[in-house]
């Protein structure tokens, strides 16, 4: 069985390359693999299961194409992309799971995670998703015009860039302690994420954690099979 992982793709609602790219490898996916994981951020922004851009339907019908074949598709929530909900599962035949899910392939144990909530040393972006994620928050945002929902991401876009760029590297990467707990804690062989932007395969006592990179100029997929895990980037 093969598997693979992928994440920050930051797609947006207009069709570029990088979307080009995706329903490309999306077609290969269904001939390729059993099971694709999305863990998060997989559009630059998600307003809602109400959004009808023309992009974000095609992307939809690409993913109920796929599903339909056979193949297993499963989306982790990331910091841009939290308000997908019941009606894109319905609609794409995708099924959401929660963030730090644990998996069993094989004899590994595997757990998927978006990557944010590992970062624990950026304290004022911890408490942001606490008051965003919390359910009185997502019914007011909800609410809204489609196009006040749309500003307001383009606004939280902007004001995230600008505060990145004030913080060290160091703060916005994963705290490796936290990491170890969580490892020790649910006796992991495999930890898979993105967020951080960094990929890399890194050693973290008798696991690894596996690391994926955006989709920008190359795109990165995690391939797992017959418990060999690989990190490949390809052009888009």
């Amino acid at each position: 069985m093969t598997i693979a992982f992928i994440s920050d793709l930051h797609l947006e609602p207009v069709e570029n390359d990088k979307t080009l790219g995706f329903f490309n490898f999306l077609d290969s996916a269904q001939n390729k693999y059993q099971q694709l994981y999305i863990l998060g951020d997989f559009f630059e922004y998600w307003i809602g299961d109400d959004d009808n851009e023309p992009v974000n339907l095609s992307i939809q019908q690409k993913l109920k194409a796929a599903t339909d074949s056979g193949l297993d598709i499963f989306f982790v929530h990331g910091n841009r992309d939290f308000l997908i909900g019941s009606e894109f599962e319905k609609n794409t035949g995708v099924k959401i799971i929660e963030d730090m899910t644990l998996i069993e392939i094989g004899n590994k144990s595997v757990m998927v995670a978006h990557g944010d909530s590992f970062c624990t040393d950026d304290v004022e972006y911890q408490e942001m998703k606490k008051e965003i994620r919390s359910d009185s928050w997502k019914h007011t945002f909800l609410a809204k015009s489609i196009d006040e929902r749309i500003a307001f991401a383009n606004n939280m876009r902007a004001e995230s860039a600008k505060r990145s760029s004030n913080k060290p590297e160091n703060i916005m990467d994963v705290n490796c302690d936290y990491v170890s707990q969580i490892i020790s804690d649910h006796n992991i062989d495999y930890l898979i994420h993105g967020h951080t932007h960094r990929p890399k395969i890194h050693q973290a006592g008798n696991a690894l954690r596996a690391v994926l990179g955006s989709w920008e100029e190359e795109g990165w997929v995690i391939e797992y099979n017959q418990e060999y895990l690989e990190l490949k980037s390809f052009t888009l």
